[in-house]
C-alpha cells in the first residue's frame, strides 16, 4: 500500500554533497566582434550542471550617425553553438540559431531574461543603465571595471536539453563549447528616436546603415557539483559494465533555408524526427534598417482599439520579423513527408496556428491578436513524436534512417517568393562506453 507524502515519516538523505560556481575564461581573448568564434573549455573531472552554463559579456554598437541598436533578445548575436569532446563533434549546432530562438519564443513564450537578456529594442532611454539616447546616437555601454551587463542563460541543443542535465565530465574527453557570432545584419539602424508615425526621424525610419557591434569582458560561468565517497563512481562503472554504455539523449536541430513561392524540399536522416519548425522571413531581412513596430503597439495616430488594448512599445528588427507570405487570396499550408500529408488537408493560417499550439511543450504563447501573429510572428510547428515524451526521456519520433526522408513544405496562393527557414528538431543520443569511448547516434 502507498501512502500520501503527508503521512510519510521517512526522509532520504544525501551526505557529502557540495556545490559551487566556477568562472571560465574564453580561449585566446575576452573580446570579439561580428562573425567571430568564442570558445570555452568546461571543467574536467567534475559533475557539471549543463543547464547553468551562462555566457557573460559587455556589448556595444558603433557606426557613424547610424542610430544603431542592439537586437531584442541578446542571444540574437549567436549564429551557431557547437559542442565537442576531445575533438569529436557531439552537437554541430544549427545555422541561424538566432532565428530558431525567435521562432520558438513566438510560439512558446518569451524565455529571455528581462534583467540580463536585453529583451527589447531601446528607443530613447536604456533600461540597462538608464542612459538617454538622442538623435542618431548609437546604443553604447561602458566596459570599464570589467562590466558585463548581458548574459545568455538559455541554450538550445546539447547544453539545454542533455539528459540527465548533470554530466560527469570525467567520463568524456575535454568538453569545448564554440559559440559562433552573427554578422552585423542583426542590428537595426534608425534615423531618429521619435515614435513611429511622428515624421521622418522615427525609430522605424531607415538609418544610414553600416552599424557594427563588439563584445568585451567575455567569460562564462557554470555550476559544478561534488559527492563524497566512491558510491557514485561505482554505480556508473557498474552501469557501463552491465549495459556496455551510458546513453544520454539530447535535442539537435538541422536548418534549411530557401526562397519559396510554392514548395520547399528538405531531407534529414535521424533516429527520431520530433518536430518541424518554419519561420517566414520578410524581404531584405539581411539589410540593416529601422526597427519595426509590432502590430498594435504604441505609435502616434494609433486607433482607439490599439490605444485601449495595447500598452507600451514593442519593436523587432528586420532580421527576425516573421510576416505571413503575401497573397492575393488566402495562403494554405501543408507538409508532405514521403507521400504522407500533415495535416491531411491544406490548412489556413488560423488552422496551422492551432496545430502549432498543440505541438509545443507547455502552454503556447498568446499574442494579443491574430493580426499581430500574422504580421510579426508567422511561425509554424508540427509535432511528430508522442505528446510531452521529452519529460519521460522517450524517443518516439519518426525514424528516417532506413528510408530516405523526402520532405516538402508546401504553400499555395503565395503571390511572391519569400525566404523560409525550416528547422528539423531531432533527438540524438550520446553513448559513453568504457575508456571514454564515444558514439553519436543522430
Amino acid at each position: 500500500m502507498s501512502y500520501s507524502p503527508a503521512l510519510s515519516y521517512f526522509l532520504d538523505r544525501l551526505q557529502g554533497f557540495s556545490t559551487n560556481v566556477f568562472r571560465l575564461e574564453a580561449q585566446g581573448t575576452n573580446t570579439a566582434s561580428a562573425s567571430k568564434i568564442i570558445r570555452f573549455t568546461l571543467p574536467s573531472n567534475a559533475l557539471l550542471n549543463l543547464r547553468t552554463f551562462t555566457l557573460h559579456f559587455n556589448a556595444t554598437t558603433a557606426g557613424s550617425g547610424a542610430g544603431a541598436r542592439l537586437p531584442a533578445k541578446i542571444d540574437t548575436l549567436v549564429d551557431r553553438v557547437e559542442v565537442t569532446a576531445g575533438g569529436v563533434q557531439l552537437s554541430a549546432g544549427a545555422n541561424f540559431y538566432n532565428v530558431l530562438r525567435h521562432a520558438k519564443d513566438a510560439l512558446m513564450g518569451d524565455s529571455c531574461c528581462t534583467v540580463l537578456g536585453h529583451p527589447d529594442i531601446v528607443r530613447t532611454r536604456s533600461y540597462v543603465d538608464d542612459s538617454s539616447i538622442t538623435g542618431t546616437n548609437n546604443e553604447v555601454y561602458a566596459s570599464t571595471n570589467n562590466q558585463a551587463q548581458f548574459a545568455i542563460q538559455k541554450w538550445e541543443g546539447f547544453l539545454g536539453t542533455c539528459e540527465p542535465k548533470i554530466l560527469d565530465s570525467s567520463l568524456v574527453p575535454d568538453l569545448v563549447v564554440s559559440i559562433f557570432l552573427s554578422d552585423n545584419s542583426v542590428l537595426t539602424t534608425s534615423a531618429g528616436v521619435a515614435l513611429s508615425g511622428a515624421g521622418s526621424t522615427d525609430i522605424t525610419d531607415n538609418g544610414v546603415g553600416g552599424a557594427s557591434y563588439s563584445l568585451a569582458n567575455i567569460h562564462a560561468t557554470i555550476e559544478c557539483l561534488g559527492l563524497a565517497g566512491s558510491t557514485y563512481n561505482n554505480m556508473v562503472a557498474g552501469m557501463i559494465a552491465s549495459q556496455g554504455f551510458l546513453e544520454l539523449p539530447f535535442k539537435q536541430y538541422f536548418s534549411f533555408q530557401d526562397t519559396v513561392t510554392n514548395t520547399m524540399r528538405f531531407t534529414v536522416a535521424t533516429q527520431s524526427l520530433d518536430r518541424i519548425w518554419v519561420a517566414h522571413r520578410q524581404d531584405a531581412f539581411g539589410t540593416q534598417a529601422g526597427a519595426i513596430c509590432v502590430e498594435g503597439y504604441r505609435k502616434t495616430g494609433g486607433s482607439k482599439h490599439e490605444q485601449s488594448r495595447y500598452t507600451g512599445e514593442k519593436y523587432v528588427g528586420p532580421f527576425y520579423n516573421f510576416p505571413e507570405p503575401p497573397s492575393s487570396s488566402k495562403v494554405l499550408y501543408q507538409f508532405q513527408l514521403n507521400g504522407a500529408y500533415y495535416p491531411q488537408f491544406k490548412a489556413t493560417f488560423e488552422e496551422m496556428y492551432n496545430i502549432s499550439a498543440n505541438s509545443v511543450l507547455g502552454k503556447p504563447a498568446q499574442s494579443k491578436s491574430l493580426r499581430e501573429q500574422k504580421t510579426n510572428y508567422a511561425v509554424h510547428c508540427i509535432r511528430l513524436n508522442m505528446p510531452e515524451s521529452e519529460f519521460s526521456r522517450l524517443v518516439s519520433g519518426l525514424d528516417t534512417r532506413a528510408v530516405s526522408l523526402n520532405g516538402y513544405y508546401v504553400m499555395d496562393n503565395v503571390s511572391a517568393g519569400r525566404t523560409v527557414n525550416l528547422f528539423a528538431e531531432v533527438t540524438s543520443s550520446l553513448k559513453i562506453g568504457a575508456g571514454r569511448m564515444l558514439e553519436i547516434v543522430q
